[in-house]
């Protein structure tokens, strides 16, 4: 690939992305030219829970999940990654990942080396304001699903199908529907839950008009109040 090329898509993708959007066009463009282009397939780890925090990431296309996993070896999802969006910034405080990173589909990202990063934090503290908002929201989530470990799997999979829908959800006429396919496998590995249990809940949910399962793997709900309801603990 031409090198200017290379540069310049660089830089437009960066300008898309949240975490720089109080810096100029030229601000950008001095730095775009440090960022490495990956892929990686579905299912596969960009890096795990312990792992060197060694660089931060954008994601250029695709999808990429942060879960952790609990003592017992359950997933749990604490958030998706979209286009545009940045992961690994935890290595502004960290010096390893506190959490794992899979890409959810075929998936390419552009990323910054640590030391790169530190430096563009010193050089535009606006950036660093950003990273710290931006973990900040992805702590309480995390904390939020440490909290739901020990209530009840439809709670779970309840708080989880919004967090979708808010994430990646598009209104349609029978309600919002997640834009990522889920598998049952999916949905159990994200609620610390079994393959059985998590047909259970789905059924469940269908029955009572709550979601819905398209082909595909997409889910719809159908119901937003009443899941948003469950998701708090109320039993009506």
């Amino acid at each position: 690939m031409n090198h200017e090329f290379e540069m310049s898509a660089h830089a437009d993708l960066l300008r898309r992305v949240p975490l720089f959007a109080t810096l100029t066009a030229d601000q950008i463009a001095s730095f775009a030219d440090r960022f490495r282009v990956e892929t990686f397939a579905a299912d596969t780890f960009i890096f795990l829970e312990g792992d060197p925090a060694e660089r931060l990431w954008v994601v250029q296309d695709g999808q990429v999940k942060i879960i952790n996993s609990s003592a017992d070896g359950q997933e749990n999802l604490l958030e998706v990654i979209l286009p545009g969006e940045m992961f690994g910034g935890a290595g502004i405080l960290f010096p390893v990942h506190p959490a794992t990173a899979v890409a959810m589909t075929d998936t390419t990202t552009v990323s910054l080396e640590r030391a790169e990063y530190l430096q563009l934090v010193r050089q535009f503290p606006d950036i660093a304001l950003h990273i710290i908002a931006i973990l900040g929201e992805r702590l309480r989530a995390a904390m939020k699903m440490r909290a739901l470990a020990t209530d009840r799997v439809d709670i779970r999979v309840a708080h989880m199908l919004l967090k979708l829908c808010d994430k990646v959800g598009e209104k349609t006429d029978q309600g919002v529907k997640i834009k990522l396919p889920l598998s049952r496998q999916d949905l159990a590995d994200m609620t610390g839950t079994t393959i059985e249990t998590a047909i259970r809940i789905m059924s469940k949910f269908r029955k009572e008009g709550l979601a819905l399962t398209e082909p595909g793997g997409y889910i719809v709900v159908t119901d937003c109040d009443r899941m948003r309801a469950l998701s708090a603990g109320d039993n009506e």
